[in-house]
């Protein structure tokens, strides 16, 4: 898979399903930091930062997952670790055991007989945690600059 491993700052851009069942996710890979600012968080506190985003040189993945069975988008925000789990040091990995996968299980009739051995990938993201279960791993690429879409959050980002 032609993924970036490691902790990266990631920004899901766009999601949709360009045929049906199939999932498309385009991530930027943030790796173009503003300069360092004061940021007042309230009560006086005041705080030097700088705004995480990419760029228009930065990297763009598409990721495709071809006849999913399930996924699910979380607002990282409200995203919680389960029992023992602990952060992964990877963006884009695969889960042996989850609540989702419970959900899958109990809310469709897709087994490991059929359509197959299901997988759940993971794609955490700095706004954005997907769950995908497949029985297939996504299909992974570069996008080429031409090929970024035009979403807000693209736009947002130096790539419109």
């Amino acid at each position: 898979m032609d993924f970036p491993s490691g902790r990266l700052d990631l920004f899901m851009i766009d999601i949709s399903e360009p045929r049906d069942n199939d999932l498309r996710v385009v991530v930027v890979v943030a790796d173009d930091p503003g300069p360092f600012a004061p940021h007042d968080i309230g009560g006086g506190l005041i705080f030097e930062a700088r705004e995480i985003k990419g760029g228009p040189a930065s990297p763009v993945y598409e990721i495709l997952w071809l006849d999913y069975v399930a996924y699910a988008v979380r607002n990282e925000s409200f995203t919680t670790l389960g029992p023992g789990e602990e952060p992964k040091p990877d963006r884009l990995f695969t889960v042996a055991a989850s609540p989702f996968l419970d959900y899958v299980a109990a809310a469709t009739f897709a087994t490991d007989d059929f359509p197959g051995p299901l997988t759940q990938w993971s794609l955490i993201t700095q706004n954005h945690c997907l769950d995908v279960v497949s029985t297939e791993p996504p299909q992974v690429r570069r996008l080429e600059r031409s090929e970024y879409p035009t979403s807000r959050l693209a736009i947002e980002h130096g790539l419109g």
